[in-house]
This record gives C-alpha cells, structure tokens and sequence, in this order.
C-alpha cells in the first residue's frame, strides 16, 4: 500500500453514523456473500440486521464500538467491537469480540484491513481484554487465512441462523 498517495483515517462512530453504517454494512456484506448465498437469505439479513435503528441502537450500547475507517476522506469500511461478549470455546478472560470488520471491494488488497484490524487489536488491548475473539464463515477461506496470519487460532465453532439456512463460523482467538 502507497501511504503517500492514501490519508488513511479511522474514526469512532457517534450517534448520527448510523445511515453510514447501515450503507457500509448493506454494501460489504452483500459484495462478501453475494456469489455463495440464497438471494431472500441475504436480503433478510442486512435488512435486519442493518436497519438504521437497529445501527442507533447498537450505536447507543455502551458495550459496543463502532469504528469507520476512511480513504482520502471516503468511508471504506467499518468494524465492531463488542465488550462483554464471550463464546464456549473463548480460553481468555474478559476477551473482546470483533463482531464485524468489512471493506468496500474495491479497497481489498490494499492493506486497509489490516490498519482496520490492527486498530482494533490496539483498542482491545487499551480495554483491559485478554484476547479477541471472532466468528468466520467456514467457508470464507480468504477470511481464515488474513485472521491466522494475525496470530488467530480455531477455539470452536458457533452456529450462525441465516434466513432459511444455518452456517457454520469458526470461533477465532488471538490472545493478548
């Protein structure tokens, strides 16, 4: 990535971020999922999950945080961070969950989702967490080999209730 030619900002969400939000999140996770999904499965997934007060309300929950990472002034992505939130197979105490880190495509590759991720490990870390967790599809194989290069290990699995379908994520942990 050519630092000199991106200004690379990442920003806390406030409370007016969420039509932002809910744009990023709609638009990531259907440029994510479009090719393996059943169309109605992943409509009905961003639309709930991505609706604007449902975003104020995650927004407004002193457990989570949500961080808008901007390209030359542009939002590219986002992630979440939840405090609080753990897993049977989560070894750490007071682990934090990355709940959602997603970059616009046409960012891919561009080293942006590790500056994302690495923020978000800082910030996990000035919490007082003893590890960071998260849930990846079992398939998204780009997904498992960008977290274990971070330093992320397979601790279990959860199951992820998707419209009609049920999916399999693998439950990740990096300590720290």
């Amino acid at each position: 990535m050519d630092n000199q030619k991106q200004d690379i900002t990442i920003r806390t969400a406030a409370e007016g971020d969420a039509v932002l939000i809910s744009v990023l999140a709609s638009t990531t996770f259907y440029e994510a999922y479009f090719e393996q999904d059943e169309p109605g499965d992943l409509a009905g997934y961003i639309h709930d999950s991505f609706e604007i007060a449902v975003l104020e309300a995650e927004i407004a929950d002193p457990a989570s945080r949500f961080y808008i990472v901007l390209r030359n002034g542009k939002a590219v992505g986002y992630a979440k961070l939840i405090t609080g939130s753990t897993h049977a197979s989560i070894t750490s105490p007071d682990p934090v969950e990355l709940k959602r880190i997603y970059l616009l495509e046409r960012v891919w590759g561009t080293g942006l989702g590790e500056i994302l991720l690495e923020h978000c490990i800082k910030t996990a870390k000035e919490l007082g967490a003893g590890s960071i967790w998260l849930g990846v599809w079992e398939e998204n194989q780009r997904g498992q080999s960008f977290y274990k290069k971070h330093g992320f290990v397979q601790t279990g699995t959860l199951e992820f209730p998707y419209g009609d379908s049920v999916g399999i994520n693998l439950v990740m942990e990096k300590p720290l």
